[in-house]
């Protein structure tokens, strides 16, 4: 399961959406940030197969300077 956050070219995003991983004990095997033309671009490959709670996302989705956060079920998505 991979979620990707899309938003705004700032560090505190990513500081935020650590954060909040770290609150809601998602389990991750790996965050990865990337700096893209058009903002940035943070990718946690979720362990499991389960997807995180709805209210994670949301919580996510609500972050400042977050523009969209994408599910995907296949991890090279």
């Amino acid at each position: 399961m991979r979620v990707t956050v899309t938003g705004a070219a700032s560090t505190s995003l990513l500081l935020r959406v650590v954060n909040l991983v770290a609150l809601h004990e998602l389990p991750f095997v790996t965050l990865a940030a990337a700096m893209e033309d058009d903002g940035m671009a943070i990718r946690l490959e979720l362990a499991g197969a389960a997807p995180p709670a709805e209210a994670s996302l949301e919580k996510l989705r609500a972050l400042v300077d977050v523009a969209s956060v994408d599910v995907t079920d296949q991890p090279g998505c």
